[in-house]
């Protein structure tokens, strides 16, 4: 388990989590704890971790809940056949680019 230490707190706020603290029946350390965990709980499943994470993983965790409806998926398909059609990516090796950015 790790540890955290948190410097500077304004004692307003140390004065809350107490007050939250007994309220809740827990110790200050308990409470914090118990805040820190429900804040991050789903961080990892929103995208918030990551590292070493491809694009395609993030954007699985980012939208897996959400679904297309069919015709949405037809849209998004056509769209994208739309785009990789119509895109047409410049040959660097040719002598035509070599030309032009050594005019610049």
């Amino acid at each position: 388990m790790a540890r955290l230490i948190v410097g500077e707190l304004d004692d307003a706020a140390k004065e809350r989590l107490e007050t939250r603290a007994a309220r809740n029946g827990r110790s200050v350390e308990a409470e914090a704890r118990a805040i820190i965990e429900e804040a991050t709980e789903g961080e990892a499943s929103r995208g918030g971790n990551t590292h070493n994470q491809s694009l395609g993983e993030f954007m699985h965790a980012a939208f897996k809940d959400i679904g297309l409806t069919e015709d949405e998926w037809r849209r998004f398909n056509i769209a994208v056949s739309e785009m990789n059609s119509e895109t047409a990516f410049p040959d660097f090796e040719v002598d035509e680019y070599e030309e032009s950015s050594s005019k610049t």
